[in-house]
């Protein structure tokens, strides 16, 4: 494919990462259930480990925490030396600096996820305490971007653990500024996110016009798709394995597609989604496979009225990863207005080489594409303007 030059002044981050201080929870939840905050303690063999809702994590291991702040490093081992706040990276913990590294890469916007807040929900079935902990991280992440002038995009958790909570946290944050919600693939109510229970929340978000994003974060054990074979499955203590890694987009594409089963994008017609953190190669696969089927004998069963396609055109977004490639012969395919870019930092499963990989995934594209995937798409899907 031709080259063309690339120019990424400008360009908006659709998914960027804070690390949230650790007394955030101890701090901005309710006094009725601060005795049950999120809280970083220190075993005996000086390593720090999360506690959720007063007990020990299960999943994550002892040190893990100072490793997630390790985008580049060459060695994230947990060590009693590699603590969460010493380790986190210049414009992670604090909001100046975070418009000062946008400065520095020529950015003009980060739209911001949590990182505590996508490891906590796998342990914590409680609904009331799992509401209680986003509508702190909410307000929390409101205050963190209020200084900014518009440059770093707060989004806020829900979980989706009770309806009837996240339909009430959804109102809440969106009517106090947040720019668009987003939750987690898997669900403690073993319903998709497509059920019709979930209806008020997919008609807040409708009203407010604002944007709802699937981020992926670890499952549960016993809701964990990559488990079928044993060798390979995650332990009880989590373990980011190179297979779990490659397939880590799998839990993500099973709640996408139950958005389109439930017909979501019919019953909100001007509802927005943006899929993010799971690579974007497998959309046209997935289109095409959902067009064929619609087409096919099920077609009267799943009942749409339109093409998967036609919906996910219309209201649908994806996050590419900027060290993909096969991607650009995709594009053309699925349409320049349909993707955007993000950089995950400053977790550690992606490289802190992303504006240059970010320069090498748009080269074959032209110039317009270009424009679209920095910045044009990621502003019309959360209101950038």
């Amino acid at each position: 494919m031709d080259k063309y030059p690339v120019d990424t002044r400008g360009a908006i981050d659709a998914d960027g990462h804070i690390l949230e201080p650790p007394d955030l929870w101890e701090k901005y939840l309710e006094p009725t259930y601060r005795d049950r905050a999120i809280r970083l303690r220190t075993n005996a063999d000086g390593l720090e480990y999360f506690e959720y809702n007063g007990k020990p994590s299960t999943l994550m291991p002892p040190g893990f925490a100072g490793t997630l702040g390790g985008m580049g490093a060459a060695d994230i081992l947990p060590s009693p030396e590699r603590s969460y706040v010493k380790s986190a990276p210049f414009g992670s913990m604090d909001p100046t600096e975070r418009v000062q590294r946008l400065d520095k890469e020529g950015l003009a916007k980060a739209v911001l996820y949590p990182t505590l807040g996508i490891l906590w929900e796998p342990e914590v079935r409680e609904p009331e305490i799992a509401a209680a902990y986003t509508r702190a991280y909410n307000r929390w992440i409101m205050d963190f971007c209020s200084d900014s002038k518009g440059r770093l995009v707060p989004i806020a958790h829900i979980s989706l653990s009770d309806p009837e909570l996240a339909a009430k946290e959804t109102e809440r944050a969106l009517g106090a500024g947040a720019k668009g919600i987003f939750f987690h693939p898997f669900t403690w109510t073993k319903k998709s996110p497509g059920h019709p229970d979930y209806a008020r929340m997919w008609a807040i978000a409708q009203e407010h016009g604002a944007p709802v994003a699937l981020h992926p974060t670890v499952d549960p054990p016993s809701l964990d798709v990559h488990r079928r074979f044993e060798e390979l499955a995650q332990k009880e203590t989590f373990e980011f394995t190179w297979y779990f890694d490659v397939l880590v987009a799998q839990g993500m594409q099973q709640a996408f597609t139950s958005l389109f089963h439930y017909k979501i994008f019919e019953r909100f017609p001007t509802v927005k989604v943006a899929v993010l953190e799971s690579q974007a190669g497998w959309i046209g696969q997935l289109i095409d496979r959902m067009d064929a089927v619609s087409q096919g004998p099920l077609m009267p069963k799943a009942g749409l009225k339109e093409l998967p396609s036609t919906y996910f055109k219309r209201q649908c977004y994806v996050s590419i990863d900027p060290d993909e490639r096969a991607v650009a012969g995709i594009i053309p395919y699925i349409g320049d207005d349909r993707f955007f870019w993000a950089s995950d930092f400053p977790h550690p499963d992606h490289t802190a080489e992303y504006m240059h990989e970010l320069t090498e995934m748009l080269a074959p594209l032209p110039p317009s594409s270009q424009r679209k995937i920095l910045s044009e798409n990621v502003t019309a899907a959360f209101g950038l303007h």
